[in-house]
């Protein structure tokens, strides 16, 4: 049976899918060709997903969850694959802060216009509300690369999968598809005096970071105190303290830039 059953599911807002099955299946493989084969229907016109990946099908790598909650804001219609779902959403972390905010998007991801696809070997490795067919459309399993059997919970029936050709879409395979709770911000992203101040704690020695930023061993002193002073952010002061820390005049040149 073709990809052409799964249509209706993969046309309808908010449709979420679950793909499992033993390693070398192409569970990855298969989730992109999922989403291939929703862009040349156009059933989706923005796809962005945790896998590593260049293709012009491919809008962006999201590995993280404010970035996602910001992309899903977005207009357009809309998928997200989140591969390695076992690593991000785990069953042994029940109630963690990543997974009740991954589940809080799923619930409301028929209001997002978007699709979300989920990729993991077993529902043993997942969070279990991410299993409950009042929220899932399908499950998948491969059972070889060529071979899946669905389980469809929207029309209430199983069916076969077979002939499953691989995606067009290149990946790393190797890439361990990550996917976190906050937003890893560079070195290089971060305002001098943090640059300073993070360089100082590698070396511990004023003269050496003066070298690397060109400046003077006084100066350097005088940006590690500057951003003691930002960072000392509370409940309180949080609003001014971040203001003062991004109104702060950088007239020195970061080497990292």
């Amino acid at each position: 049976m073709s990809l052409g059953k799964l249509d209706k599911i993969l046309h309808k807002d908010g449709f979420i899918l679950y793909i499992s099955g033993a390693k070398e299946k192409g569970k990855t493989d298969f989730s992109l060709l999922l989403a291939e084969y929703c862009h040349l229907k156009g059933f989706r016109t923005k796809l962005t997903t945790n896998i590593e990946t260049e293709s012009y099908m491919i809008e962006k790598q999201i590995t993280n969850l404010p970035d996602l909650q910001a992309w899903l804001k977005e207009k357009g219609r809309k998928l997200f694959i989140l591969d390695e779902a076992g690593l991000s959403v785990a069953k042994l972390r029940f109630m963690s802060q990543i997974n009740v905010e991954v589940m809080k998007i799923l619930q409301m991801i028929r209001h997002y216009d978007a699709g979300f696809i989920g990729v993991a070997p077993s529902s043993k490795n997942v969070d279990s509300t991410f299993m409950d067919t009042d929220i899932l459309d399908a499950h998948i399993k491969k059972l070889r690369k060529d071979t899946a059997i669905v389980k469809d919970y929207l029309e209430n029936e199983s069916y076969f999968l077979e002939d499953i050709c691989k995606t067009s879409i290149n990946f790393n395979s190797k890439h361990i598809a990550e996917f976190k709770l906050e937003k890893e911000i560079r070195r290089e992203e971060l305002p001098i005096c943090c640059q300073i101040a993070l360089s100082y704690t590698d070396t511990k020695n004023f003269a050496d970071t003066a070298k690397l930023f060109k400046l003077s061993t006084e100066e350097v002193k005088r940006k590690v105190i500057d951003h003691l002073k930002h960072s000392q952010i509370t409940n309180n002061n949080y609003h001014g303290g971040m203001v003062n820390h991004k109104s702060s005049p950088e007239t020195v040149k970061s080497p990292l830039s």
